[in-house]
């Protein structure tokens, strides 16, 4: 008996200290600290709270308004990751519209597609990609997204990778790219795998698309607008 009430008691503050643990983080999260580091704890323990942190600095309703998608139109979310924008986007497009999901890693893929299915969206693709292949049809989309993922890229596979993007794009079509601010307040990744905003624009322009705006809102990230020229 006494074993059993001990065990109970072990059990009841490791709970303890784990819920302090994720209460710190959030925390931190909540006064500009590590924002990586309380979105992992969240999603594994309290995926709710999760969304609620990156909703908070990520502003998505925003950034899908900026998009001005059309009802019918085809987007494709690059390095989509488990959907947090990919399932937006295809509520954005609406029935008459497609979102191609495409990612290197098959694991967030399934969660997405898992989800889309839960929440009865029928106009997501999955696309398996590889590192700088989309898998995408020649000019195919009206407006591409990227978001967060160029600057896991490794250096000598951006420009490919942009340029089977841009591929995929229609003549005239968008392509929306949202990335870490290359700055020493940043906390999400090291700060030796930022990209600096003008190397973004590079990168983009070497792939033969035109810089056409871009909203300064976002707490972290860079958020710009590149059009493929019309033939």
């Amino acid at each position: 008996m006494k074993r059993h009430v001990a065990r109970i008691l072990i059990i009841l503050s490791l709970m303890m200290n784990l819920l302090c643990v994720i209460g710190a983080v959030v925390i931190v999260e909540r006064r500009g600290g590590f924002p990586w580091l309380s979105r992992r704890v969240a999603e594994l323990f309290r995926p709710t709270e999760a969304q609620l942190i990156r909703d908070d600095w990520q502003q998505p309703d925003r950034v899908i308004s900026n998009l001005n998608l059309r009802q019918g139109a085809k987007v494709a979310d690059i390095g989509c990751g488990e959907g947090y924008f990919t399932l937006r986007l295809a509520k954005s497009v609406g029935e008459r519209g497609l979102v191609y999901a495409v990612d290197v890693d098959t694991r967030p893929l399934e969660v997405l597609k898992k989800q889309a299915e839960k929440e009865h969206l029928t106009n997501v693709v999955v696309v398996v990609s590889e590192p700088t292949d989309t898998k995408l049809q020649p000019e195919c989309l009206d407006a591409l997204f990227v978001c967060d993922i160029l600057h896991e890229v490794p250096q000598a596979q951006r420009l490919p990778l942009l340029k089977s993007a841009t591929r995929a794009l229609k003549s005239g079509g968008f392509l929306y790219l949202i990335d870490w601010r290359k700055s020493r307040d940043i906390t999400f990744d090291p700060y030796e795998k930022l990209i600096p905003r003008d190397d973004l624009v590079r990168i983009c322009t070497d792939a033969g698309l035109l810089l056409e705006g871009e909203f300064h809102y976002l707490k972290y990230q860079v958020f710009l607008r590149f059009r493929k020229p019309i033939k």
